[in-house]
């Protein structure tokens, strides 16, 4: 029972540091990519080219909610979808490769470390 009780304290202390704990700020290299698929989109709108959006659109992918979400003032993923398609009209290639990325998740691999989440 002793040999119980040290365990079973430690393991609660180690839960509430986790619970308590805010989520992590994103890295700078996560601002980043959302910097640029930014940049991409207007660039993209501005010039009716499907490529860059679809290039930001993949770039975004790589940022779940999970890690980073873009805030409100940038463009949201169903806009960016609706313009690279209405971009890419009767482009078979193209829309296909936006309906892949439409779909796409992101590659990170998250795990638990002493209290905080490592993603790689």
């Amino acid at each position: 029972m002793k040999r119980l009780i040290l365990p079973l304290v430690c393991s609660a202390l180690l839960a509430t540091q986790a619970v308590a704990q805010d989520d992590p700020a994103p890295t700078p290299g996560m601002m980043q990519q959302v910097m640029l698929s930014e940049q991409l989109i207007a660039l993209g709108m501005e010039r009716d080219d499907p490529v860059l959006m679809l290039a930001a659109l993949r770039l975004r992918a790589s940022l779940d909610n999970t890690t980073v979400a873009p805030a409100e003032a940038f463009t949201d993923k169903d806009t960016l979808i609706g313009a690279a398609k209405a971009a890419a009209a009767g482009q078979d290639g193209l829309l296909s490769l936006i309906e892949d990325a439409e779909t796409e998740k992101s590659r990170m691999y998250c795990y638990p470390s002493w209290g905080r989440t490592i993603c790689y």
